[in-house]
């Protein structure tokens, strides 16, 4: 009968010892992806990036990033031109935004609004956008989606 309450009793501490496990709160340390599948699981600046998996099903996709780029424009803003090719036989309508950044990879402002592209069946399409802040916006990075 004591052997039965001894090991009722090592059962117990055993579990009381689990329950006293201090967790971590607050902020973690970042986590490198290291995934082949995951190649891109981080911003990539000075690109443009489509957020939908609906728009790039299939070996074609719906839409193809024909051209980007950005040029400075005569009050030092950084102007961001995408054209977006339609490869579907029917009309398409997206939403693009873009964050910018300083030559430090930081935020400069907030993201844009989103912005709607209507695309003719087959047609190309063409997105522009400015920042507001000329004298440190350095990268950008623009966001493509179905329009909501």
């Amino acid at each position: 009968m004591n052997q039965v309450k001894t090991i009722i009793a090592a059962g117990c501490l055993l579990l009381l010892a689990g329950c006293q496990t201090v967790s971590q709160e607050g902020a973690k340390m970042g986590v490198r992806v290291d995934d082949a599948n995951a190649p891109t699981a981080r911003i990539m600046y000075d690109q443009v990036v489509i957020l939908d998996k609906v728009l790039q099903n299939g070996s074609t996709g719906k839409i193809a990033i024909e051209g980007q780029g950005a040029s400075r424009t005569a009050t030092g803003t950084l102007k961001v031109t995408v054209a977006v090719r339609n490869r579907t036989d029917f009309t398409q309508t997206l939403e693009l935004r873009t964050s910018y950044f300083d030559s430090g990879f930081g935020p400069t402002e907030k993201p844009s609004a989103w912005t709607r592209l209507h695309l003719d069946a087959n047609g190309v399409g063409h997105y522009q956008e400015s920042s507001l802040g000329a004298a440190n916006v350095a990268h950008y990075y623009v966001e493509v989606r179905e329009a909501r």
